[in-house]
């Protein structure tokens, strides 16, 4: 144990950085576990897109969506989701699933809708970029 001790106290920088680093892991697990929402990966969302009680979501910004989008979804950029979610329930979806770019938005957007009290949502895990990469199709324009 003294030696321990004293190894702490000679590479201090060294043991800080290692705890620091296990805590954040640690904290990333845990926020991982808890969260409400589901990811999906493309073949998921194959499956799912443009059956009946399944919303599409898109929150990418407009010039994001004409580059290219998932058929049969809706687009409502991430900004103006939180201002659009008595639309999303009017629509009384049985599961929302969401995408962007590469998964970090639609993250986000899945945390507003659970606090905005949808129950199942799900996101695409890597956004288009994984949908593109498995050769998925995507519709241009609007």
């Amino acid at each position: 144990m003294e030696s321990f001790i004293d190894f702490l106290t000679r590479h201090w920088v060294l043991s800080t950085v290692a705890i620091v680093l296990i805590i954040l892991l640690i904290s990333n697990e845990l926020s991982r576990r808890m969260q409400k929402f589901k990811t999906l990966d493309p073949a998921e969302v194959a499956r799912k897109a443009g059956r009946d009680g399944v919303a599409l979501i898109d929150v990418r910004e407009d010039n994001e969506w004409k580059a290219g989008h998932i058929k049969g979804a809706q687009h409502i950029p991430l900004g103006k989701l939180e201002n659009k979610l008595g639309d999303i329930k009017s629509d009384n979806p049985d599961e929302v699933v969401l995408y962007c770019r590469s998964g970090n938005r639609s993250a986000t957007a899945a945390n507003i809708l659970v606090k905005g009290g949808f129950e199942n949502v799900s996101h695409l895990g890597g956004g288009i970029i994984a949908w593109e990469g498995q050769n998925y199709p995507v519709a241009k324009g609007k």
